[in-house]
């Protein structure tokens, strides 16, 4: 038990000097987790299993919306949020994260009619979805706002310098999960809706 307790101090302690040496950076990672855990809840908990709108025949067009934003969510972690990428890196992020953006307007044009049968957006639905625009805009917007001019341009090394370990160790390891997620939406996809779920 003491163990634990000091390895959990040793990565709180890790954290404020990183929160001291990069506090930009630090504050994006910090709202990247906390849009990667409500997006748990709305992406795999709400839209999977408690409504199965990969079942629902009236449903299904956003349910390929939101597989593609699935797909893309490890490729925006990598190319934004876990090194400070430039150049062309730093834009193939941009464009995987404007490819993500026109997948959400998409799917919010979408939600009125997929979601008719089943009275619409609960409340709760809708305040997450809300919490979640916030949290990935100024995610966003941190991450690059730390980013130095020297990145912007074409010619920049795929990666300026480095950021402090706990921070590329932390959002590294959602890659794994959001990969798990993302299979999880492309074979849900691929299965056909049964009969007696079509709407």
């Amino acid at each position: 038990m003491g163990t634990r307790v000091h390895i959990c101090i040793g990565v709180l302690a890790d954290l404020a000097a990183d929160l001291a040496a990069r506090p930009a950076v630090t504050a994006a990672t910090l709202l990247l987790l906390a849009f990667t855990a409500l997006s748990f809840v709305d992406g795999v908990y709400l839209h999977l299993w408690r409504y199965r709108l990969w079942a629902r025949a009236g449903s299904r067009y956003e349910h390929w919306l939101h597989t593609g934003r699935a797909v893309l969510f490890a490729p925006l972690v990598l190319l934004l949020f876990a090194s400070p990428t430039a150049g062309l890196a730093l834009g193939a992020g941009l464009a995987v994260l404007a490819v993500d953006q026109a997948l959400e307007i998409l799917d919010i044009l979408e939600e009125r009619r997929s979601r008719a049968d089943l009275g619409g957006l609960s409340s709760g639905e809708y305040l997450v979805h809300a919490l979640l625009v916030t949290l990935r805009a100024a995610a966003v917007a941190l991450a690059l706002a730390a980013r130095p001019a020297a990145a912007w341009t074409l010619d920049a090394p795929l990666v300026l310098g480095a950021y402090p370990p706990t921070i590329e160790l932390v959002v590294r390891q959602l890659v794994p999960g959001a990969l798990v997620v993302a299979a999880l939406h492309v074979w849900l996809a691929a299965r056909r809706p049964a009969p007696a779920a079509a709407s």
